[in-house]
C-alpha cells in the first residue's frame, strides 16, 4: 500500500457484473463510512464464486475485510482470518437492492468492529 492509498475494503469483481449490484454493495459500505476499492479478478479461475472471491479480497484488503461479486451475480463477505469456507454473509444472484446495501454494510461493521 502506497502512502496515498487510502485503506478500503476490496471487492473482488470476476466477469462482467451489474452496475446497480456494485453501486448498492458499495453503497452499503460507503453508509457506514468504510471506503470500498474494486479490482478485477485476476486469478486463473475466472468463473470463481462470491465466497471465493470475498475470501481472496480479503486476504488482499489491508483491513482484511472482502466482499466478492461473481459472474453469476452471487455476493459474499468475508474476513481475511475466517476459513473460506466459511464467510460471513452470502448472497444469491438476484438479491434485492436491500440485501445487497446490507452486505456493504455488513463489510464495514466488521471493520469497525461492530455488531452485525
Amino acid at each position: 500500500m502506497s502512502a496515498t492509498e487510502v485503506p478500503a475494503v476490496v471487492v473482488l469483481v470476476a466477469g462482467p457484473v451489474e452496475v446497480a449490484v456494485l453501486r448498492e454493495v458499495r453503497a452499503g459500505a460507503e453508509e457506514e463510512g468504510v471506503p470500498t476499492s474494486v479490482v478485477a479478478h485476476d486469478g486463473p479461475d475466472q468463473h470463481a464464486d462470491a465466497t471465493a472471491l470475498a475470501h481472496t479480497g480479503a486476504l488482499r484488503s489491508p483491513l482484511d475485510t472482502g466482499i466478492g461479486l461473481d459472474a453469476a451475480g452471487g455476493v459474499a463477505v468475508h474476513h481475511a482470518t475466517l476459513p473460506l469456507d466459511r464467510p460471513v454473509r452470502v448472497l444469491t444472484p438476484g438479491a434485492d437492492p436491500a440485501h445487497l446495501r446490507l452486505a456493504g454494510r455488513t463489510a464495514a461493521r466488521i471493520v469497525k468492529v461492530l455488531p452485525l
